[in-house]
This record gives structure tokens, sequence and C-alpha cells, in this order.
């Protein structure tokens, strides 16, 4: 869809990558079950064969499950993440105890009994002397076959990371921070690339529940900080009770309360005045060489501060029965910035993150545990805008209020958990998530001013400023009773049988965006201003906008939206993770997935309710037998559906019309003055001079919900290829290499062709319809999903009465073989807690290339809800020489993160980075003669990927600069204090480099470059897509 949208705007324990599935323990054949979205781990080994053998189990939350060893002395069980008591009984006498073994999400840790003396466990009667061997997290986790990265709370008090779940997620290998031009996720955090995918093809879990973004899926709802247990993240390979996501997954395990009260608190703050300073920008377009080094935007002087209040308490209500946890977050950030030289302002901002959590966890029996939890997360924005003079670097007056935001969720989970049998598991969980967005944008109401947008475009002569602007400071007011409702259900059952643990479940989730829509502002419509150099061709070819006869001109829109969607997913798994030998563990798993999109009159534009088969296969082999060497692979399919606040333009009754005008003066707030109307045509084929047209023929019509996509349409999908190898080579240390390919099979997006080519051949393809004279008889829509690349099959509205058919193939309309694909080698060395040091250092070689990132275009800064209907695909001129480097494509990444505790009270952590830099897109006017052909770039400085005349392929222009970022935090925690009382002194970016991580990438034309080329964007609220500056932050916890 054209980029005319509208935007609204204890134990240290060490990471290892581990499986996602059901944790099943190679050589041990034991039973478990690991739900999709794991909130469970599981403890296994083995103990010397005895008649009455059993082994009990027992942890702080009231768990205690006694099983039986197996005639091979095997033993498994499969519980809630933490801390356990594993104890070896023999004729109902306590023969061996370990305490503290620590069971992590989806991993399996072994805890085995031998006997003294090494005397052969099948022969052993007498278990006397039977010692007990433990580790927290096996030398090498035979139990995986696919990869994902656990960090603990423990971790997580140690190492220098921002609060949030996205800087937990980037110590994975295989991700990276995402564009700077998509924003933020819901709740303000950043959004996250995994393996090269766009950064709206991730799903984010708490205890097993979706709280992804239900509009645009881009982010997730996450945890107060406190209350992580643990969070795994996968990047790739995860089994069939995963779905939703061709990217990665963010799976949060909230803390539970013990037989023990816990309570605790800290304070972080980030004074302003030792942060570091922000570097100056300036222009660095080489086309205008006389600008080079002229400032672009004065940032010395911009300043921050942040305060972040936790606090927590849990335990028991009633003892071994009834437990709770409440934690809660406040997280307060200002900030002070100054805009670029193009618009002169200074702004201050403020933000507010506060989160609520609770749990309470019921042990009905001891095979019965009823689980319910509550979370609100909250997130605010508000600030001032003031006049800026950049002759004296001075605040001049103030101009308003900016627009305040305020999005909150409200979210509660049941879960019910009953071991039916020592071979029966059944998980049942029902949660339901309530969104809610305001906005409030300031002089909405109390200004009839229309709103002036492109003001760069006005006439010199007659704004020598080229800022003319009124009081309107915003185009588009977002509906104030925007909200969302999602629900998710979950089922599933577990059962061994022999070798083979067989899991079968259902996964259903319905997501509904609830008056969702946006109108103008003002008296109900905006100016927005243009230039062309060539005067005497037409505006736009489709719909026709005839030649402006003068250099400038101007157009009158009209926006309105307002819909209510639903998204209906449905799911169901099987798997079978069968022990085939002693040393070779295979996963065999198959998903199916259904999709169905609803307009806002309740029915089916996109109806995906055939099968969309899903493989998952895997397998791991303990080489030698002794969980010191392993080969682990898998390979599987991955869908994904369109998000639902996609319907509210692509198949709701929108309103976004333009009048093109010529004008002959200007007022001094940018009201344009002797207008000239332009030749167009618009709705119904109706043309003269000054008719409304739209872009994508949205007129406020309702659309036929069977016309809005092709009739063959299928969802999008990605298979995934991985190869690993991990080697504990001495002890404490181990390495892994990781060879992973990615391949998009599929993408849904939109195309504009609809009225031109696409009616043209359905036209010749129907003969009753006559010949095509050059003109569309036929009631087509602006926009249509299609599947790129493909063959795709139209239901068209004859004016004439009914329907008429057609087929037309990517040939026909230009258009390249739609792909992206991701490759990698990962290479790891880690060196695992010994009481001293751990630390691990990690090194990706990557490459994503293609036609497509996937649902979103980050160079344009296309996501949300224009995900799935970006300018992509819209016309052949603009895949023309699509095929390059992706966004999230970073050649080389090298992470490291440890902890050193070098006196008993004193440690120190780190977390590095240094990752090359992301293409650099030159978008300019298309061909040699640098044109317009179909009126995209008159909107923007640059549509097409020609540059100068010349083509420009993503990443033929360059890349960003190299980032390397060093944190570091050293923690006091004093003996007389008994260690839970802590202080901290953070310090992130310690170099305080600050290299730009997004480019403005539109070039503009030869003959007028866009000044603002190779300078870095610049959001809302004045911050530059830069690496933050040097931060200090001083901390203060405590925990009983």
């Amino acid at each position: 869809m054209s980029n005319k949208k509208v935007v609204s705007v204890s134990n240290r324990m060490p990471v290892r990558h581990t499986a996602l599935a059901v944790a099943v323990a190679i050589g041990f054949g034991f039973s478990g079950h690991v739900l999709a979205q794991a909130t469970t781990g599981t403890i296994f080994g083995q103990a010397p064969v005895a008649s009455g053998e059993t082994v009990q189990v027992v942890g702080g939350s009231g768990f205690n499950r006694t099983i039986p060893v197996d005639k091979s002395g095997r033993y498994s069980v499969t519980l809630p993440v933490g801390s356990y008591t594993v104890t070896l009984i023999q004729n109902g006498q306590s023969i061996q105890t370990k305490q503290n073994v620590t069971a992590l999400a989806a991993k399996a840790v072994a805890v085995d009994f031998v006997a003294a003396g090494g005397a052969n466990a099948s022969n052993t009667q007498n278990l006397s002397s039977v010692m007990v061997t433990a580790n927290a997290i096996p030398p090498i986790d035979v139990t995986s076959t696919q990869e994902s990265t656990v960090i603990t709370s423990e971790q997580l008090k140690n190492l220098p990371l921002a609060r949030t779940g996205a800087a937990i997620a980037l110590l994975a290998p295989g991700t990276v921070q995402g564009s700077t031009n998509l924003g933020n996720g819901p709740t303000g955090e950043p959004l996250v690339s995994f393996g090269g995918s766009s950064v709206a093809e991730n799903a984010y879990y708490i205890n097993g529940f979706n709280t992804s973004d239900p509009i645009a899926n881009e982010g997730g709802i996450t945890l107060p900080y406190g209350a992580i247990a643990q969070q795994e993240t996968l990047t790739n390979g995860y089994g069939p009770e995963y779905g939703r996501s061709t990217g990665g997954v963010i799976s949060q395990v909230g803390a539970s309360g013990t037989n023990t009260w816990h309570f605790g608190g800290a304070v972080f703050w980030q004074p302003q005045d030792v942060q570091g300073t922000q570097q100056n920008l300036y222009f660095d377009n080489p086309s205008i060489p006389s600008q080079i080094g002229s400032q672009y935007q004065y940032r010395n002087k911009n300043t921050s501060w942040q305060q972040i209040y936790d606090a927590y308490v849990g335990g028991p209500l009633i003892k071994d029965k009834l437990f709770f946890f409440l934690a809660a977050e406040a997280d307060r950030t200002s900030t002070d910035t100054v805009g670029p030289t193009t618009q002169p302002n200074a702004y201050t901002n403020h933000y507010s993150n506060p989160k609520y959590y609770a749990k309470v966890d019921w042990n009905i029996t001891d095979s019965n545990i009823l689980s319910f939890t509550d979370i609100k997360n909250t997130y605010q924005y508000n600030g001032n805008i003031y006049d800026y003079d950049y002759d004296n670097h001075s605040v001049t007056g103030y101009q308003g209020p900016n627009t305040s935001q305020k999005n909150s969720f409200n979210i509660w989970i049941g879960k019910f958990t009953s071991y039916i049998t020592d071979d029966l598991t059944l998980n049942a969980m029902i949660g339901k998530m309530d969104g809610h967005y305001f906005t409030a944008i300031p002089g909405v109401g109390s200004s009839d001013d229309p709103a002036i947008t492109n003001q760069q475009f006005e006439n010199p002569a007659f704004c020598a400023a080229l800022n003319c602007v009124t009081n309107q400071t915003y185009a588009t007011v977002n509906n104030p009773a925007h909200r969302s409702e999602e629900t998710n259900l979950r089922f599933d059952l577990t059962y061994k049988l022999g070798d083979h643990t067989l899991q079968v479940g259902i996964d259903n989730q319905t997501s509904r965006d609830i008056e969702d829509g946006s109108s103008t502002t003002g008296p109900g419509y905006y100016w927005e201003y243009g230039t062309v150099q060539n005067p005497s061709a037409p505006l736009e070819g489709s719909p026709y906008v005839g030649p402006p006869g003068s250099n400038y001109y101007v157009s009158k829109v009209v926006y309105n939206t307002s819909a209510t969607v639903q998204v209906t997913q449905r799911a169901q798994y099987i798997k079978d993770t069968w022990q085939a030998t002693p040393n070779l563990l295979l996963n065999l798993g198959l998903r199916n997935d259904t999709f169905v999109n609803d307009n806002a009159q309740g029915v089916a534009y996109i109806n995906e309710t055939k099968p969309q088969w899903a493989p998952r296969l895997g397998f791991s082999w303990d080489i030698l037998g002794d969980s010191t060497m392993k080969l682990f692979g898998n390979a599987g399919r991955y869908y994904l559906a369109i998000p639902s606040g996609v319907a509210v333009r692509e198949a709701a009754a929108s309103l976004y019309t333009n009048q093109w005008y010529t004008y002959s003066g200007m007022t001094s707030t940018g009201i344009p003055t002797g207008l000239t109307p332009i030749y167009s045509c618009g709705q119904g084929g109706v043309c003269g001079p000054g008719v409304p047209t739209s872009a994508n023929n949205e007129f406020g019509q309702t659309l036929d919900p069977s016309t809005i996509a092709a009739q063959n349409l299928k969802p999008e999908y990605q298979d995934s290829y991985v190869l690993g190898f991990q080697h504990q080579f001495a002890p404490n240390w181990d390495y892994g290499v990781t060879v992973t390919r990615t391949k998009l099979g599929r993408i849904i997006d939109d195309t504009a062709e609809g009225p031109s080519t696409i009616c043209q051949i359905v036209t010749e393809e129907n003969p009753q319809l006559g010949p095509y004279t050059g003109t569309c008889n036929l009631d087509v829509n602006g926009s249509l999903l299609i599947n790129p690349g493909n063959t795709n099959d139209f239901k068209i509205i004859n004016p004439a009465g009914g329907y008429v058919y057609g087929s037309v193939s990517p040939s026909q309309l230009g258009f390249p073989r739609a792909y992206r694909n991701y490759y990698s080698l990962e290479t790891f060395l880690e060196h695992t807690w010994d009481g001293k040091w751990t630390a691990k250092l990690d090194y990706v070689y990557s490459k994503s290339y293609g036609t497509t990132e996937g649902p979103t275009d980050s160079g344009i800064g296309q996501g949300g809800t224009s995900q799935s209907i970006t300018e992509q695909w819209d016309f052949s001129q603009l895949m023309q020489y699509s095929n390059g480097l992706q966004s999230n494509s970073r050649k080389h990444v090298l992470k490291g993160y440890g902890t050193y505790q070098f006196l008993p009270e004193w440690s120190i952590s780190a977390v590095v980075t240094l990752a090359s830099g992301t293409p650099i897109e030159c978008l300019g006017y298309y061909g040699p003669a640098q044109t317009d052909p179909i009126g995209y770039a008159i909107y923007s400085s640059g549509a097409y990927h020609w540059c100068g005349g010349n083509p420009a392929p993503s990443g033929s222009t360059g890349f960003t600069p190299w980032i390397h970022t060093l944190d570091l935090a050293l923690q006091y925690r004093p003996l007389w204090a008994e260690k839970k009382l802590a202080f901290q002194l953070q310090v992130r970016n310690i170099t305080n480099e600050q290299k730009v991580t997004q480019y403005d990438g539109e070039y503009g034309l030869s003959a007028a470059p866009n000044p603002l080329y190779r300078t870095p964007t610049i959001q809302a609220d004045g911050i530059a897509a830069m690496e933050a500056p040097r931060t200090v932050q001083l901390g203060v916890t405590y925990d009983w």
C-alpha cells in the first residue's frame, strides 16, 4: 500500500543452548512434559537397580512427587521451574539426598545416584553406600534438539542490562535490534529481529500465555524485571508446540511463592549530570558538497535521567498448599532534546512504565496444581514542545504540549496441571489480555485550522523558511475508544509409552481489534504540499492526476477510518519423542495451523481453514554417551497469520482521498490561496478538475470481503534447518558450532495494480466484457492482498452484475520472485560457573538477503498496521532491483557476557557487543531519467531502488558503521548484611561511542538532492537513530 499512509504516531547459573520441546533425556528414556511456551523443566537421572526404589522430589512451592525407578535404573519428572531436593528412597528409607537442584525452563537437569566404588548399577542391591552426583546443568544438554538461551533471575541481578525483555533477548545469538524507523513495541520496549526475520514475526509469552502485540504483532507485553524468574529466548528450530512465529520467541516465566517468605526491593537512578555528552549531527549528502559539515542537529546539551523502583513479596498462605507472589515496578524516564535545524524545536519528554504482577499457586493434591496469574503493564508518554533558536542555542518560547499516549494491558491466566499417572500428564491453560490505547493530541477540538504537512515542499516564493505551518501540529487523531481483546486456550496431554513420549495438544487464540482507527483533525482535512521537476507530466498515473502546470502544488487530504475486526487462529499438534537408542533421541512432530481474518461485519476476508501442515523434526546424538559431546539438528516449517490491525484499512470502509490544486499564494501559517484545481479521475471513473482521488480506492465504501484477497491466497510460511555440534573439552569449558539456514517460502502483501494491470488482464481473459480500452470498467479494489511471486486468482465485481474471475502471473505484473534467505554460522566458547567466574563468547556470521524483508519495510518505516500492506509489491517499478541485503542483516556479530567474583563481597560483570553495520537504502526516482511513473516519490524524496539514475539494490550503497559497546557492572554485597543487601554501579556504553544506526535513505533527484539523505532518522520526540550515549546507573537492592 502506498506510503501515503497515516502513522499514529542463588547460584549464578550459566547460559546454555537447550531444547524447547518436551525435555526428554537422551540415554535415560524419561517421560516428561514441557508446555509449548515452556514454563517447566525436568529432573532426571540414573540409580543402581534395586527392589522397592523410588525417587522423591520436593520443592519450596509445596511440590512433592514420588516417582518409580524403572527396571533400567532410570527416573524422570517434569516440574515447575525452581529449586528442589531430590531423594533416593528404598522401601520407605531415605538412602541419599541432593539439595538445591535448579530446574530451568525447557532444560533437563541430571541427578545421578552412583554406587560407591563403581559398583555395577545393574546388579547393585545394597544401596547403603550410594553416592549422589548432580550438575545444575549437564556438561552438554544432550536432551536438546533445538536452540534456546535461558537467563535466570540470578544472572539478571548481575549483568549490566537495560531492564527490558528485549535487552535480555539480545544476549542470544542471531538476535539484533530492529530498525528505529519502526518505533517500539506497545509498551515502549525496543523491537528485536531473530535470524534475519522482520520484527513483526516474533511471539511473546508469559507463563505460557501469548502476550504478543494483538494489533500489529510488533513486540509484546513483558513482566516487571524483578518478577522474571527466567526468560527463554528461542532463535530457531522449536517444536510443534510453538506456532504463530516465523522469527523468534521470547518466553518469560514469572516468579512463584514458596514455603519460605521472601521480600525485597530495589532503587535504580541514572542522574543526568554523569551521562555521556551527546554528539552533534551534521549534513553529509555527497551530492550537496556545500552543505557537508553544516550542523543538522545540536545534541550537546541533550540530557536524560531515569528512576526505577522495584518491590516484591512472596510466601505461603497455607504451608505446602497455597502460595502467592506479588511484584511491582515503577520506571520513569525524562529527556530534554533539541530537534534538527529543519524543525527547530526543543522537546521535554516524560515516559512512565508501571508494571504489576501477582501469582497464586494452589497444590490441590500432590498430583493436581492450579495457578492464577494477574498482570498489568502500562506505557505512558507526555511532553512539551518549545521554539529553539539555533543561532544562540537557546529556547525562545513555548509552543504547547506534545502528544500524550497511554497504552495499558491487563492479563489474567489460569493454568491447571494434573499428573494423572506416572506416565500421563494433563496441562490446560486459559487466559485473556485486554488492551486500551489512548492518544491525546493537543489542540484537537480547540483549533479549526487544518494541519500542514510536507512543508519542506512549500513554494519558497511564498515561504522562504519552508516551514509555514498552522497551530494544528497533527494531521490525524486516533480513536480514543480503541481497545483490544485476546483470548488463548491451550490443552496438552503427554503419555509415556515405552521408549516413546507422545504429546498432543490444541492451541486456540482469538484476537479482536475494537474501534481501531483515526480521523482528520481541524476542519476535517489537512494540506499536503508537493513539488515536481516536470510540471507538464501527470502527477499520478493510477488514479490519474493530470499535469499541474506548475512546479508546486498542494493536496487537500481527507482521512477517516474506524472498525472492529477479528482474527481467529486454531492449531493442533502431535509429537513423538522417541528414544531410538540409548544415545540417539528423535523428535517427530506435526502441527496444523488455521487462520480466519474477519472484517468489520464479521465476515471472513481471509479464510485459511484448510490444514496448514507444519512438520517439526529433530535429533540429538550423545556421541560418547557421557553428555560431553553431541551432534544435533532440526528441520521445520512455521506459519504466520496477518494480525488484526491490517483489516482497518485493507478490509474496512476507510476514507482516504486527495483533491489536487496549484496555488498562487500562501498565508503566513501555510494555508494555500489562489487555488486552481488540477484535472483528476476519481470514484467510478468520474473525471474533472478537483475530483477527489484515492490511491487505494478508499472512498468510504463497504468492501466486498470476497474480493479483498486473491481467491487462492495462502499464509506466510518459513522453512528452517539447523545442524549443530557441542563439546565439553575440559571441566567447566565447552564450545559449539551451529549452522542455520532459513527460507521464507511465501508471504502476503498487497498490490495496487488492481485498477490497472490486473483489470486489463482479467478483462482480456473474459471476452464477454469486450476489449480493454485503457480504462478499467470493473469495480476493482485499489489494494488487493496477494502472494507475491505466485500466480494469484482474482474475483472482481462486475458493475453490470455478478463477478468475473481471472488469474494473473508474477511475470504479467512484472514482479520478481518473492524470497528471503538467511544463513548463519555460530560459534561459542563458554566457561560455566565454578564459584568464581562465568563467561560466554558468541560469534555469528550471517546474511539475510532477498527481494523482501517480510511483512514490514524498515527502510521507509512501514510497520504497525501497515505491515503486510507495505509499498513492496504495489507496482513493478518499486520491485525493480529490490533483490539485495535486507534491513536486519548484520554480517558479523560478536557478543560476550559474564561475571567475575574477585573478592567474597565484590563482583564485576560485563556485556560486550561488536556488530557490523546494516545495509543503507538509497531510494530515488525511477530509471536513468529519474521519473516518477506511479506517483509515489512525490510524497517523499524517493521510492524506487534507483539512486541518482543508477540501480541501487539494498546494500550496494554502503552500510551503517560498526558498533562497539562495552557495559560494566560493579557490585558490592557486604557479608555483614549476609549478602542480602547490594550496592551496584552500572556503566553502559562506557566508551560513549555514538554511531548512526539508521540513515534517511531517500535520495531525491540528482537535480534536487534530498539534504537529509545520509543523516540519522529522527523521531517525533527529537531522539536520533544513534547509539545511546554513556549512561551511569546507581542501584541499591535488598533481598530477604
